[in-house]
């Protein structure tokens, strides 16, 4: 039993992405490494063998008095010692780590200790970005409604005003108070993306929630919307694939938030009646995602920096829809996080494709 238990635990160790280790505390060596102790550790497995100490040089100088006293409390305790600290591998990446200790019996060798240290650098980054939001959320949300509660209470006045122009049949007042309102709207959404984009600017910072997504699928949602609504916004959408499923891992909220925004400069810069295609096509090891429109193009000398930051590429839409420059930025971070690229293709008054190319399965 005590080989079966053995096996099974250098099994696991060799296919599990966290650090599994077997350890003696009376002769301070290791009986057991496993594949993944030094991908997070960074250090080779052959020197901590020889040299158990250095792990304790590379934790944090803050964290290791921390860790010395956890380690001491686990080698008097027969149950499961579980403690957080971090670690300054030699990558300079800061890293969170996640220590369990097992005490073992004497069936498994005197003094011996069993742990699992896991790697938990994102969760922790995600935690610490929350804490930072929830933080100016309060300010952000009163400058919001400060800055709405004009125009919505305009808004109503004119509402009210046009209820009793229809009563009245004043066309000429009406129409002035429909534009008036579309004005405000627009002055309004640009304020809210502003705050949207502005946040996401720190983003990055945020590890890659990954998920096993069916790519076609979650376009083709997304894009029913848009098709719903091809009278109103006065263009047409298509979209074709390769293969009817295409499996890819990724963080499926940010990849739609990236497509979402390369569908919005398709809509801002293609004419009424155009047409925006968008495909997914099959190119192992990678998928690549397309969207094309038959608009206005882009310059050759705006081209170099469409993916700055408040890019100096920035045009008003054919509409005169506003744009604060950081939507290309966003979708190349998104893209860049994913492991993947994008590029486009334009020509003036022809139109623009825009490729993402993702690492697929």
């Amino acid at each position: 039993m005590k080989n079966i238990s053995s096996n099974l635990f250098h099994h696991i160790g060799c296919l599990s992405k966290d650090a599994y280790f077997i350890f003696n505390t009376a002769h301070n060596c290791f009986h057991y490494l496993n594949p993944a102790f030094e991908k997070i550790w960074e250090l080779p497995i052959n020197q901590v063998e020889l040299n158990p100490s250095i792990l304790l040089d590379i934790i944090h100088p803050e964290d290791r008095g921390y860790v010395q006293d956890c380690y001491a409390d686990a080698l008097q305790s027969a149950q499961e010692h579980k403690f957080e600290f971090r670690i300054c591998p030699a990558s300079g990446q800061e890293k969170y780590l996640q220590l369990s200790l097992y005490p073992l019996d004497a069936d498994y060798g005197t003094n011996s200790i069993a742990g699992i240290a896991r790697d938990i650098t994102v969760l922790q980054n995600n935690v610490l970005y929350a804490e930072r939001i929830n933080g100016r959320k309060n300010s952000m949300l009163h400058i919001l409604a400060h800055d709405l509660k004009g125009p919505m209470g305009t808004m109503d006045v004119l509402a009210a005003s046009i209820k009793s122009g229809l009563e009245e049949e004043k066309t000429e007042n009406l129409l002035q108070s429909v534009e008036f309102i579309q004005e405000l709207c627009q002055r309004n959404i640009s304020l809210i993306r502003n705050v949207i984009d502005l946040e996401f600017l720190e983003s990055p910072e945020v590890g890659l929630h990954k998920e096993r997504v069916d790519l076609v699928w979650s376009i083709n949602d997304v894009l029913n919307t848009y098709k719903n609504s091809e009278d109103i916004i006065r263009k047409k959408f298509t979209l074709t694939s390769s293969a009817e499923k295409i499996y890819v891992q990724i963080d499926n909220l940010k990849i739609i938030q990236a497509f979402n925004n390369l569908l919005s400069n398709a809509i801002k810069f293609t004419p009424a009646n155009g047409l925006i295609e968008v495909h997914i096509q099959e190119q192992h090891p990678w998928v690549i995602l397309t969207v094309r429109d038959n608009g206005i193009g882009i310059p050759d000398h705006l081209q170099p920096y469409i993916f700055d930051k408040f890019t100096k590429a920035r045009r008003l839409g054919l509409n005169g829809e506003e744009t604060t420059g950081l939507g290309m930025s966003i979708i190349k971070t998104i893209v860049e996080l994913h492991g993947g690229r994008i590029w486009l293709e334009s020509k003036e008054n022809m139109g623009t494709a825009f490729y993402i190319e993702l690492p697929m399965l």
